[in-house]
């Protein structure tokens, strides 16, 4: 697949992403920490602003999710991606790998100081983007397969 082609997924799988991200941080922070939708004293009242959350989400799953193409695109694979659900299995691994990581010092050195509510949030959180990424992923390279045959 040609540089071009890969830019152009990462940046539409991103871009829906990112609005994953916000739909679901909005809907867990408000599941978790009720009308204020984040933890007591993490934020101002200003700092509040929709607008912030939704173009920083986008940011984040536009850069992430052309680097997680072009990544994928390097990767040597014998199967590749066909389809929205191989595309969220990719995301999944994605999801699944980083959120280990993430628990593993927690869990081994701060286990009794951890936060684990934050932290389930968290996880939440990124699912919801790292799912909206691979829908679109598998969707996108399901026609550029149908396109080359």
């Amino acid at each position: 697949m040609q540089i071009k082609q890969q830019l152009m997924i990462g940046l539409k799988a991103g871009f829906v992403m990112g609005i994953s991200l916000f739909i679901t941080g909005a809907i867990a922070a408000y599941i978790f920490y009720g009308p204020a939708m984040a933890p007591a004293g993490k934020f101002e009242a200003d700092q509040m602003n929709p607008l912030y959350f939704i173009w920083t989400k986008l940011a984040i799953g536009i850069v992430f999710g052309i680097f997680f193409v072009v990544l994928y695109e390097r990767l040597p694979l014998h199967h590749r991606i066909k389809g929205i659900a191989d595309g969220v299995k990719y995301a999944s691994v994605l999801w699944l790998a980083i959120s280990l990581w993430n628990l593993s010092h927690p869990f081994v050195y701060e286990f009794h100081k951890t936060n684990w509510y934050n932290e389930l949030f968290w996880h939440i959180y990124t699912l919801g983007g790292f799912l909206g990424y691979g829908i679109t992923v598998g969707y996108l390279y399901r026609k550029v397969v149908s396109d080359l045959t």
